[in-house]
């Protein structure tokens, strides 16, 4: 019985190993060059953000409820932008690409990440001062620059999607917490 349902295929050798891998990765990186993203992509994830950083800064300064309500609409207008927009890629193309809600969507990317942190660190102190102009400059700049770092990331994965497709660095997600945590020490502080 158990004769029965064993392999007759022998296992590869060496040079058939390398072939077949060779085959493998010549077949993702044609599927990945012909992926295509709905239009506008990196557009509303860029407007998505810049709304979320006016909100949850004016949010954050005005210290009532409807400041909770206002930072709450921007992480909802975010979400929902991210969601929707997952959605339509998976309808476009019939596939999931490794890295594509963290690395564009979620702003680990290196650049999204500073670049987000940076700007919702000056949009929010800036909603605390008489330069309150500032927070729509700084959330227009932080959402520029996360959806320019989503089109680098997509625009490398589609050329080398080996590389690309992993997840999130750590290093990265690392210094931009610690970023955030010594801006809300300070926020603190200066209250």
């Amino acid at each position: 019985m158990l004769s029965a349902m064993e392999s007759t295929e022998q296992p590869f050798g060496p040079s058939e190993a390398r072939a077949a891998i060779a085959d493998a990765e010549s077949a993702r990186t044609r599927l990945a060059s012909g992926l295509r993203l709905p239009s506008f992509f990196h557009g509303s994830v860029g407007v998505a953000i810049a709304v979320h950083i006016v909100t949850g800064a004016t949010g954050i300064a005005r210290q009532d409820s409807w400041g909770t309500v206002l930072l709450a609409s921007g992480l909802v207008v975010f979400a929902l932008v991210a969601a929707v927009r997952l959605w339509q890629f998976r309808r476009l193309n019939g596939a999931w690409v490794g890295g594509l809600a963290g690395q564009v969507l979620l702003g680990t990317a290196g650049v999204a990440s500073v670049s987000y942190t940076a700007a919702f660190g000056l949009a929010t102190w800036a909603a605390f001062t008489p330069a309150w102009w500032l927070v729509p400059v700084a959330a227009v700049a932080g959402g520029a620059v996360y959806a320019w770092s989503g089109q680098r990331w997509w625009h490398r994965y589609q050329g080398a999607p080996a590389e690309h497709s992993r997840g999130e660095n750590g290093v990265v997600l690392a210094v931009a917490g610690a970023l955030a945590l010594m801006f809300l020490i300070v926020l603190v502080a200066l209250r």
